[in-house]
This record gives structure tokens, sequence and C-alpha cells, in this order.
């Protein structure tokens, strides 16, 4: 018996308190992410905007669309909140494409709670077998030369044989 053994039978023997291991717990949110909320926070107080920009464009393609889902034509229920804002997908996903996370047209409507908002997001050549991938692909095109160097070299050889050049060299 090793001597961390034989000390832990003499406390149980003596009935003293054993001590605990110190158990590690999974923080919520990661310290890299805590840094980067409170750096927002800061921002948002420093600007005296408490609304972000993408929780505006959010909200105000809330209020402007029908809430339907333009894959399945299911109605999504506007009294769940989260469930209709999380209906709204990036044509170009926001992590990606920061250049227009918030641009007024990259978006679709596809019902979160039905799956094909998860769907479109699972892969591109899953959102090309969708009824909406044509819809996608113009707006891709109409969002196509405001885009990055960088950001275009993201675009999968899926998206970029959908891209129609002679549109922007008028």
């Amino acid at each position: 018996m090793n001597e961390y053994m034989k000390s832990r039978m003499a406390n149980i023997q003596a009935g003293r308190p054993l001590k605990d291991k110190k158990k590690y717990v999974i923080p919520k949110k990661s310290a890299k992410r805590e840094a980067k909320e409170k750096e927002q926070k800061v921002i948002q107080q420093e600007s005296g905007n408490t609304e972000t920009e993408l929780q505006k464009w959010y909200a105000e393609i809330m209020a402007k669309e029908t809430p339907r889902c333009w894959e399945t034509e299911e109605w999504i229920d506007t009294k769940d909140t989260f469930g209709w804002h999380g209906s709204i997908a990036h044509v170009l996903g926001k992590e990606l494409f920061p250049s227009v996370k918030t641009h007024p047209l990259n978006y679709i409507i596809l019902k979160m709670w039905g799956g094909t908002h998860g769907q479109y997001d699972a892969s591109w050549e899953k959102a090309a077998k969708m009824k909406v991938w044509p819809h996608a692909v113009k707006i891709i095109n109409l969002l196509y030369p405001i885009l990055t160097k960088e950001e275009k070299s993201k675009l999968p050889d899926i998206v970029i044989q959908e891209i129609k050049p002679e549109l922007y060299n008028q």
C-alpha cells in the first residue's frame, strides 16, 4: 500500500473527514470568449449603443419578413423569438465572410426547428441540393463583388462555378 492509501485509511479509521480532491469544473464560457464579450460591452457602453449591429440586422429582418420557411413553406412561430431568430440564415456565413455579415441581402429564411437552416449550414454540397439554392446563388452573385480577396478565396468550387463575372464587368 502506498503512502497516500495509508494516510487515507488512517483518516477513515480515526473518523476524520477525508480531504476531497479539487474537482475541475468546465467553465460555461472560455476565457477567450469572456474577454471578447467584455470588450464588446465596453465598446457598446462607450458608444451608448446597447444593441449590436448584428442584433439590429436580425431585428430588421424579423420585422419585415413573413415568418415562413423558404424551403418547406412551413410557418414559423413568431412567439418563439428564439426559433424565429434562428430561422434567419446567412447565405454567406458571418464567421467566414465578416464583410457581408450584416448586409441587407445576406439572408434566407430557413426554419430552425424544421432543420432546413441546419441542412443549409452543414455543407455547401447539401445547400446546393436544396430548393432555395437558386435564390442563394443570386444573393451570392450580388455580394461577390464586395467580398474581400481573402473571403473570395474561402469560397468552394461548388460556389465558384455559380459565380457570373459578366454581371460585374459592365
